[in-house]
């Protein structure tokens, strides 16, 4: 066992996750100084969720890398890039 390159990737994907929630949870943060809505207070909120999910993905994907089967790796390479098509939706929609 080792760290192969599909957990690479999967820490990589969860990774480029919290770089584009950081930054959108600034943006959220400041609009949120201007407008104190239910809307921007949820989306801080949701973001902040996310935010830490995907944090905790990333070191799961780093410990799993050296405690499981390769076999674990591809379903779960999967569903991550399956959350990144979804996060890039919300990043999306979030930005017009």
């Amino acid at each position: 066992m080792g760290m192969g390159p599909l957990w690479i990737m999967n820490i990589v994907i969860s990774i480029l996750i919290v770089v584009g929630l950081l930054y959108s949870l600034r943006a959220y943060l400041i609009t949120r100084r201007i407008a104190r809505t239910k809307f921007t207070n949820a989306l801080v909120a949701l973001t902040a969720i996310f935010l830490l999910q995907n944090i905790y993905a990333a070191y799961m994907f780093y410990r799993m890398a050296w405690e499981s089967p390769s076999e674990v790796a591809p379903p779960l390479l999967i569903l991550n890039l399956i959350g990144f098509a979804g996060f890039t939706v919300f990043f999306y929609l979030s930005r017009t």
